[in-house]
């Protein structure tokens, strides 16, 4: 009897555990899954040896479009704003944005700062990556002076981690599997010892 109020305790710990296991994971999934631009022409931290005319930039979900909601801000080596205009997203493909560049252009490092809002879900998303015109980055990079109003770079993933860096989900994942391990384990030791019980031989009467 105490035996079966265990083993219905430990599933109900268990299901409980892959229920949070599932809640937090989806969580961490729908939260990954804004706007958040993953790909860009010119590549992101890439080096060119000519400055683009236009930058194109691909999220994980579809814009809204319009300033005001999905945008990119390019700035050069000067620090000054050089976008001509504001960006557009495009009618047929609403995953991708881009923006002219003034003709002015010269060598070293930009900066693009985007901002997007999903048009599936309303999110808001935000960051910023870089790319270099010429041959030397290093040098480059050393002779631009900060843009006017530097944005500060955002990690491209919102996917919820822990304090070492490993996603939640997979910590949760890991516990779970420890758990049922554990069970597993301590169950098969109870049903060993139950089955080694040593069985007390009777007491045999001396013939006389």
């Amino acid at each position: 009897m105490a035996l079966s109020q265990q083993r219905f305790r430990l599933l109900g710990a268990v299901i409980f555990s892959l229920g949070l296991f599932f809640a937090l994971a989806g969580t961490s999934m729908a939260q990954s899954l804004h706007a958040i631009v993953h790909q860009s022409n010119p590549a992101i931290n890439s080096v060119i040896a000519k400055a683009p005319t236009t930058i194109t930039v691909t999220a994980l979900e579809n814009m809204k479009p319009g300033a005001a909601n999905s945008n990119l801000q390019v700035y050069g080596p000067d620090g000054k704003l050089v976008n001509d205009g504001n960006a557009k997203v495009s009618l047929n493909n609403p995953m991708q944005m881009s923006v002219a560049i003034k003709p002015e252009k010269a060598n070293g490092t930009y900066i693009v700062r985007w901002t997007t809002v999903s048009s599936d879900d309303g999110d808001p998303a935000q960051g910023a990556f870089v790319f270099t015109v010429g041959t030397s980055a290093a040098g480059a990079s050393s002779t631009q002076t900060q843009p006017t109003a530097t944005p500060k770079p955002a990690s491209t993933s919102t996917t919820t981690t822990t304090s070492n860096g490993t996603p939640l989900w997979v910590t949760i994942a890991t516990g779970v599997v420890a758990l049922l391990v554990g069970a597993g384990a301590g169950f098969g030791a109870r049903g060993a010892r139950k089955t080694t019980t040593p069985v007390a031989e009777p007491t045999r009467t001396p013939v006389s």
